[in-house]
């Protein structure tokens, strides 16, 4: 495998004439150099979803048709108790589930709150990793989503935006301090990246787009993986950041 995109989303506003099918997006990564990628939740990143299982069940049943190359992410809010710790245990027992997505911002919680630390300690437990929406003060800034890799040291915490375009500088500082905070290169710029994969290890870097998988964005997918080519890099460090460390997590 070349490359995986490490932030994408299922659904999104249908693109017309174009069908959102598992090997129709293949052939879309495939035409940026990309091999694989992890999906996400959509309408469950919002505050209004109580209930995560069908769309859920949606990811991995569309991951499922592309073995080894899609690979689903679920999605619960904290803030439901019992019940959020219920689906992850069921995910992770029906699916496997390596990968819970977490969007503080839309769903409407603190990610200093108890519920968040009781997710956290359940996916420590079963292996899954945390990637959340980070550069969105003051609910999602890149050291809250840092304060739970010194809380919980064998969980892996993903920085989905690296801070975004503002706080980039803070993530790239918890990195260098939390060997568990992995940032995903999907929103800084260029000049911010090359300073990033100067400064912290390849293997706690991976690069995302954020595309919507039925909106066919050309525009977008170009952006992301373009701007994160531009940068000059060995060939072993570009592969690690574009392959290897999202299989890692992914147990791949």
């Amino acid at each position: 495998m070349r490359a995986v995109d490490f932030h994408t989303h299922l659904g999104g506003s249908p693109r017309p004439g174009y069908q959102d099918t598992p090997q129709n997006l293949l052939e879309w990564l495939k035409e940026y150099g990309v091999d694989g990628a992890l999906i996400s939740p959509l309408n469950s990143l919002y505050s209004g979803c109580t209930d995560h299982r069908p769309e859920n069940d949606a990811i991995f049943e569309y991951c499922s048709q592309a073995p080894g190359r899609l690979f689903g992410a679920l999605c619960v809010n904290p803030l439901i108790g019992n019940p959020a710790l219920d689906e992850i245990r069921r995910c992770k027992d029906t699916y496997n589930a390596k990968v819970l997505k977490l969007h503080p911002w839309l769903q409407g919680f603190s990610i200093t709150s108890q519920e968040m630390d009781k997710v956290a300690e359940l996916c420590q437990e079963l292996g899954i990793a945390i990637l959340f929406h980070d550069g969105t003060p003051m609910y999602t800034h890149p050291l809250q989503c840092a304060r739970l890799c010194r809380d919980f040291p064998k969980l892996t915490v993903i920085a989905g935006h690296t801070g975004l375009g503002d706080l980039w500088r803070e993530a790239m500082l918890a990195a260098q301090r939390y060997s568990n905070f992995i940032l995903c290169l999907c929103g800084p710029r260029e000049a911010a990246m090359r300073e990033i994969v100067e400064s912290v290890p390849a293997k706690q870097l991976c690069v995302g787009s954020d595309i919507f998988t039925a909106e066919r964005n050309d525009p977008v997918m170009w952006f992301r993986w373009a701007s994160f080519r531009s940068v000059e890099m060995d060939q072993e460090t570009r592969r690690v950041i574009e392959t290897e460390t999202a299989l890692k997590i992914l147990g791949r």
